[in-house]
């Protein structure tokens, strides 16, 4: 599952377990190729609560759960790529969510392999085991030319290798799901924006605002208005980025970069 979409699969079997969440990536990028990734993820606090009991069923010796560990930031760095050491941690509480916003340093933009869609910043989830597939991350290539610094910005196209898919549910089961799926997706967004330090000079990027370059942004609730699409991608019958591209293009609350591969200057 996690191969489809470098962990798309995975993050909505993620949901299904753990409850609503908002996942939101910055890549900020200095005009020397160095740069931060700041990663906030938060939980409805309902959902916060679940896991603690959860957790606390398992060793009822523990006084105080905490599910947001400064140790697991730490070991996490080297999965965004060569040259990442975290910075910061801090944790949030608001509107009813409560989560944690993490800082990570990095030297060479160049050296970044995240992933397009990514579970990576989700506490508890543990990557670092299985190598990444370098054709299912993104990639960035970065140059200067006197004053000027050039991004470029490589996303694959993600094709998914042989995998089983699920079976068929029939229109009564499907029902049942979907009205749980609307309770624990509700509300569940994700983005990733890259964010140069200094005003942008060109860019062919779709999505541009405040200098800001938007490569994805999901909003489910746009999603939960069309039971049939939804159960084609929870049925993980995509294939590549292109045809998902092309099953959410009129959802609302959905946007991700049409070409892949963009240039940004600054």
């Amino acid at each position: 599952m996690e191969k489809i979409f470098g962990g798309l699969g995975l993050i909505f079997l993620t949901v299904f377990l753990s409850g609503c969440l908002q996942i939101e990536t910055k890549i900020y990028v200095n005009k020397d190729g160095s740069g931060k990734i700041e990663e906030t993820v938060m939980f409805k606090d309902e959902v916060i609560e679940m896991m603690k009991q959860f957790m606390m069923a398992f060793d009822s010796t523990q006084s105080e759960i905490n599910l947001f560990k400064e140790e697991e930031f730490i070991s996490k760095a080297g999965n965004y790529g060569e040259g990442v050491s975290f910075s910061s941690s801090e944790k949030l509480k608001s509107n009813g969510y409560e989560g944690v916003k993490v800082n990570y340093n990095f030297t060479d933009i160049s050296k970044l392999s995240p992933y397009l869609f990514s579970d990576e910043a989700v506490p508890g989830i543990n990557t670092s085991e299985t190598p990444k597939n370098p054709d299912e991350t993104l990639k960035f290539i970065f140059s200067k030319e006197n004053s000027l610094s050039r991004l470029k910005i490589y996303i694959p196209n993600m094709m998914e290798t042989e995998q089983e898919l699920p079976e068929e549910s029939n229109d009564s089961t499907f029902n049942a799901e979907y009205e749980k799926a609307k309770e624990m997706f509700a509300d569940m967004t994700m983005s990733l924006r890259i964010i140069p330090a200094e005003e942008i000079k060109y860019t062919d990027a779709d999505f541009v605002q405040d200098n800001q370059v938007t490569l994805l942004e999901m909003n489910m609730n746009g999603l939960l208005k069309s039971p049939e699409l939804f159960k084609e991608l929870s049925g993980n019958k995509i294939n590549s980025l292109d045809e998902f591209r092309t099953l959410i293009k009129n959802v609302e609350g959905f946007k991700i970069e049409s070409k892949n591969e963009i240039e940004i200057d600054f």
